[in-house]
């Protein structure tokens, strides 16, 4: 079972991704890329190999979905739990970066630059030069 969970987290992160990915979503994909972002944080969440870095980057996603088809409360929420479980967990400044990009995007325009400006600082703690890269042009959207 804990495979078939793995697989499943897997499958709906990539599926709610490649939603994420297009430019304008049918009333049908905003739901369905809800439901899958919400399933792959599930499915982790039901595997033995569940490390706060799995639910940090589900949370993650939540909040980009939710960023994206307009839910800003529930955006922030999700932000700041990627967020928690990034420093709670020492987790690598790649991840606590980006959850900072997540809170970006789901934050009032008063939040928004602070967000923004801890990203950056974060950013240039990431040793991965492609991680680091696609970091940076992902906050350059904001």
């Amino acid at each position: 079972m804990d495979a078939t969970h793995r697989r499943f987290a897997t499958e709906c992160f990539n599926a709610a991704w490649d939603l994420l990915e297009k430019r304008d979503h049918t009333p049908e994909e905003v739901d369905e890329m809800v439901d899958l972002a919400h399933a792959s944080r599930w499915h982790w969440a039901q595997t033995k190999a569940c490390t706060p870095l799995n639910l940090a980057v589900g949370a993650w996603q939540l909040s980009r979905v939710y960023a994206v088809v307009g839910c800003p409360d529930l955006a922030l929420h999700h932000g700041q739990e990627s967020l928690r479980l990034c420093q709670d967990n020492d987790l690598p400044a790649f991840y606590e970066s980006y959850a900072y990009e997540a809170l970006a995007r789901a934050a009032s325009d008063a939040d928004r630059e602070r967000y923004l400006v801890a990203a950056h600082d974060l950013a240039s703690r990431v040793d991965d030069e492609e991680h680091r890269e696609a970091l940076l042009a992902d906050l350059a959207t904001i």
